[in-house]
């Protein structure tokens, strides 16, 4: 009986090296998951304003409306500030909203005004 436990706690052990070992393995994977989901919302929300700007290419969307069409929730946070009299769009992920543009993880847009008729965005994701 003696040989029979020692056999299954070998084997025990075994097991537990193997199991970490897999785990170790697959950690760079699953570590970059969260990046990868961050940049792709980030891109898809550039797309999406894109898309409803041809759209709407008469009347070029605002800030409010973008804010509307994108129902930003959870992680996903928002700003609006002013730089040269002129008011910039921040989504994205960051601890608060007012660290949104120093995370370097986010959206920008600047909407058209009378003084420039045509709307720029940017795409910034080296901090997700």
């Amino acid at each position: 009986m003696k040989s029979n436990k020692k056999f299954r706690q070998k084997e025990l052990i075994v097991a537990v090296m193997i199991l970490g070992a897999l785990g170790f393995a697959a950690k760079p994977f699953f570590s970059n998951i969260e990046s990868k989901a961050k940049q792709r919302v980030l891109s898809n929300i550039k797309t999406s304003v894109e898309h409803a700007n041809q759209i709407a290419s008469d009347d070029p969307l605002d800030n409010n409306s973008i804010i509307r069409l994108i129902k930003p929730e959870d992680n996903l946070l928002v700003s609006i500030q002013e730089v040269d009299g002129q008011q910039q769009l921040y989504i994205g992920f960051a601890d608060s909203a007012e660290n949104i543009k120093s995370a370097d993880c986010y959206f920008m847009y600047n909407q058209a005004n009378q003084s420039s008729s045509v709307s720029s965005s940017k795409l910034e994701i080296s901090g997700c």
